[in-house]
């Protein structure tokens, strides 16, 4: 296939894209930014994994680190052994034993305004 800057032979690395897996209850941040986003529901790893390291579409995978744990040993193996994609395992903003809540809107205000505001209802 022709290179479209009109020169020869596709590099192989050309047009390789980001791929965000991660649970669809966190996969709306992600989505708003841009990124091609694989919501894996639970249940769901196994397929989604052979899916989506298998695609050669798909240069590098941002896999959050608690979806990387369920999914199968193999085809994780083989996308190692091909060298692509690369694997990205991150971590969400979350402390343990967090889902959600105050405590991480405490600390997205402290990094944002710089002293720690402390959250509670007003009133007597």
């Amino acid at each position: 296939m022709a290179s479209p800057n009109g020169g020869g032979p596709r590099r192989a690395d050309e047009g390789l894209r980001l791929v965000v897996a991660l649970r669809p209850a966190d996969a709306l941040g992600f989505r708003l930014a841009g990124a091609a986003v694989e919501a894996v529901a639970p249940g769901e790893e196994a397929d989604a994994a052979r899916r989506l390291l298998s695609d050669p579409r798909t240069g590098v995978l941002a896999v959050e680190e608690r979806l990387l744990a369920a999914l199968p040993p193999r085809p994780l193996a083989r996308a190692r052994a091909r060298g692509l994609p690369v694997l990205l395992p991150f971590a969400l903003p979350r402390a343990p034993g967090e889902a959600r809540g105050s405590a991480y809107v405490a600390a997205l205000v402290r990094r944002a305004v710089g002293y720690g505001v402390k959250l509670g209802r007003g009133g007597p």
